[in-house]
C-alpha cells in the first residue's frame, strides 16, 4: 500500500518509545517495488512492516483523521494550501471540509460533444506520444494542479479508468502531464456540499457550513473478475440529471452524473421472480454492494434528507468529495457517554436522534435515550441499528472493519484479487507493501 507523514508531536512520541525500548529492527530483502521494506518487532503484537523511509523520519498514524487523499504521494506535503488532496479525512472537523468543499476546483475543459463522457489520458512525460499512467474525466473530476507550465502540466488524481478506457489503471494515484490549455477553474455550489467515506459508508451532507446530515450508501464491490466496480475516489462535481435507468433485473431512479458513467442514484428497486423489490438492496446499505455508482438510501433521515431530497434539491456544480478507505485507516470508537436512542415499547432498533420517521410520517414519537456503551449491555444488545437515521456502529462491528483495514492485514480479498487482476502500477506510481513479517 502507500505510506503516510505524521505530525510532530507523535513523531517525537514514537522516537521516545523506540529509544526507551531499545526496539531492533530487522532488514528485509528488498521486494519487487521500489523501497526496501523494514520491520519493527512489537512487545507483544504481531510485527508490521513499515517502509524504510518512515523507520528513519516519521511515525505511522494509524488514526484515520490522519491520512489524507494525498497518501502516498511523492508530492505529499509538499502543498502548503488547504485543498482536497491536502485534508485530513476528518469529518469532525467542520470548517475545513466547507472550506475545501466550496473552494474552486480545477477540471479538464475542452470543446467536446459528449464532455462529461469524454476522458483525457495522463502521460508520463510532456508528450502525447508519452506511455499513458491513467485517465482523468471531463468536467466532472477534480486535479490536484502540481506543477503549471504554458504548454503541459503535472497533475495529481486517481485514474478513472474504466472498462473500457484506453489506459486501464484502476482508481490508483497517480501523477503525470495534461496539455495546460484543458484545465479550467469551476467555481462550486456555494449552500451544499458532499462527502462520501468509503471506509464508513456513509454520505455526509453539509449545508451552509455545518454537517446537516448523514446517510447510508454502498459504493463499488470490485473482484478479481471485475476490478473496475471500484468507485472512484477523488473530487467530483455533481452534474446532469440523468433521471431513472435500468441495470439488469434492477431500476435505478433519479441518478445524478458525477464521473462519467459512476452516477449517485437512489438505492435500486430489484424485479425477480422470488422476490422483487428495495429490501435486500437497503438491507446492503452501509457496505459495498455495487456495481461502481453509489447508491443511496431512499428513507427519510430525521432532517428529511434522502437520495430524492438530493434530487430535488440538485445545483449543478455541487461538489462531492470521496474519500479512499486506505489500508491502515481506522475508525474511532464513539465516546461511551455519547447519546444513542431507543423506542421502549419496540425493541427492535437503536437511533442517532431522539425522533425517527421509522415510526410513522410525522415526528411525534420521542424516543429514550441510552449511553453508548450501554449497547452491549441486556436489555439494549439485541437492538439493531436504524436504517433511516444513520447510527453509529456497534464496537464489534467497527472492530471487524478495522481489522479489514489494518497495516499488514491479510483479509482484505478484494483489493487483493483486484490487483492480482492487472498491473497496478503506472511509470510515476511507487507502490509500498505493507505486510506481516
Amino acid at each position: 500500500m502507500k505510506r503516510t507523514g505524521t505530525r510532530t508531536g507523535i513523531l517525537l512520541l514514537f522516537c521516545v518509545l523506540l529509544t526507551a525500548l531499545q526496539l531492533p529492527v530487522f532488514a528485509e530483502e528488498e521486494p519487487e517495488i521500489d523501497e526496501v521494506v523494514e520491520y519493527i518487532e512489537l512487545d507483544g503484537e504481531d510485527d508490521i512492516a513499515f517502509p524504510a523511509e518512515d523507520i528513519s523520519g516519521n511515525a505511522v498514524l494509524l488514526s484515520y483523521q490522519s491520512f489524507t487523499p494525498q497518501w502516498g504521494s511523492p508530492y505529499e506535503g509538499q502543498d502548503p494550501t488547504l485543498n482536497y488532496w491536502t485534508l485530513p479525512m476528518d469529518i469532525t472537523d467542520e470548517a475545513a471540509v466547507w472550506q475545501v468543499l466550496t473552494q474552486p476546483i480545477t477540471v479538464l475543459s475542452g470543446n467536446f460533444k459528449r464532455a462529461e463522457r469524454t476522458q483525457i489520458t495522463v502521460r508520463a512525460e510532456k508528450s502525447l506520444d508519452s506511455e499513458g499512467v491513467g485517465v482523468v474525466t471531463c468536467e466532472t473530476q477534480g486535479v490536484h494542479v502540481l506543477e503549471r507550465e504554458k504548454d503541459w502540466s503535472l497533475i495529481e488524481c486517481y485514474s478513472s479508468s474504466f472498462h473500457d478506457s484506453k489506459v486501464v489503471n484502476w482508481n490508483v494515484l497517480i501523477q503525470g502531464y495534461v496539455q495546460t490549455k484543458y484545465l479550467k477553474e469551476v467555481k462550486p455550489n456555494q449552500k451544499i456540499g458532499f462527502v462520501i467515506d468509503k471506509l464508513t459508508q456513509r454520505m455526509y451532507i453539509f449545508r451552509e457550513g455545518k454537517l446537516f446530515s448523514t446517510l447510508l450508501v454502498s459504493t463499488g464491490l470490485s473482484n478479481a473478475r471485475q476490478p473496475y466496480n471500484e468507485t472512484r475516489s477523488g473530487e467530483f462535481l455533481l452534474t446532469t440529471r440523468v433521471g431513472d435507468f435500468k441495470s439488469d433485473n434492477m431500476t435505478c431512479r433519479i441518478a445524478l452524473r458525477f464521473n462519467s458513467g459512476d452516477l449517485l442514484h437512489e438505492v435500486p428497486y430489484v424485479y425477480s421472480r422470488t422476490d422483487a423489490g428495495y429490501r435486500k438492496q437497503e438491507e446492503a446499505l452501509g457496505t459495498r454492494a455495487s456495481h461502481g455508482c453509489i447508491r443511496v438510501q431512499r428513507k427519510m433521515t430525521p432532517e428529511g434528507i434522502n437520495m430524492q431530497w438530493i434530487y430535488d434539491h440538485h445545483a449543478k456544480n455541487t461538489r462531492l468529495l470521496l474519500w479512499e478507505d486506505w489500508q491502515g485507516r481506522q475508525i474511532p470508537y464513539p465516546a461511551d457517554d455519547s447519546k444513542v436512542y431507543y423506542h421502549p415499547g419496540k425493541m427492535e432498533y437503536y437511533h442517532s436522534q431522539e425522533t425517527c420517521y421509522c415510526y410513522g410520517k410525522t415526528l411525534k414519537t420521542r424516543l429514550e435515550p441510552i449511553r453508548y456503551g450501554e449497547l452491549d449491555t441486556e436489555p439494549y444488545a439485541s437492538l439493531t441499528r436504524c436504517p433511516y437515521c444513520a447510527p453509529p456502529l456497534r464496537k464489534a462491528e467497527i472492530d471487524e472493519i478495522n481489522e479489514l483495514h489494518a497495516v499488514g492485514s491479510d483479509h482484505d480479498p478484494v483489493l487483493t484479487e483486484a490487483r492480482e487482476y492487472c498491473p497496478m502500477d503506472g511509470p510515476t506510481f511507487q507502490k509500498t507493501i505493507w505486510k506481516k513479517k
